[in-house]
């Protein structure tokens, strides 16, 4: 007797599949779904946040579009001047980021060590505390147990 899984592995033979149960790509196409339009009588009691805006793409080109923009030399000069010093006012303060997180990481590590020799410190106080605190419950239960009559001489 041998099992059907071992007769198809030496014959080479894969386990039937159902049809129905492969999976299967699917096209389905693009859904369009239309604007969504608010009536005008709704849109009067709206706040003005919630208001739909409805803008149409531009049909004519704007006077700026239709100018090219030619500058003057010194201009020219003047703008590349400017975009020169913002590069290096940028760089600047990414340098100064820069160092500043490398203090703080510093400075970080040096709390921890501090933070760790704090909680050292307030484990042993909790120690001595508690050792001393067992000690004086030590001391009441054995005074508790020792009856206070005064015995007689003899």
């Amino acid at each position: 007797m041998r099992l059907t899984g071992q007769i198809r592995k030496e014959q080479g033979l894969s386990a039937p599949q159902n049809v129905n149960s492969t999976y299967k790509a699917i096209e389905r196409p693009s859904r369009r779904f239309n604007p969504l339009k608010v009536s005008t009588r709704l849109q009067k009691d709206l706040p003005y946040s919630s208001k739909p805006r409805i803008t149409r793409p531009a049909q004519a080109k704007t006077y700026l579009q239709k100018r090219a923009v030619v500058l003057e030399p010194e201009e020219k000069r003047a703008l590349i001047l400017l975009q020169q010093m913002r590069a290096l006012e940028k760089e600047k303060t990414t340098k100064r980021r820069a160092k500043q997180e490398e203090r703080r990481t510093a400075h970080r590590k040096v709390i921890a060590k501090e933070e760790e020799k704090k909680g050292e410190k307030q484990k042993e106080q909790r120690k001595e505390y508690m050792r001393l605190a067992g000690q004086k419950q030590k001391r009441e239960l054995d005074t508790e147990n020792h009856s206070h009559k005064r015995r007689k001489k003899a």
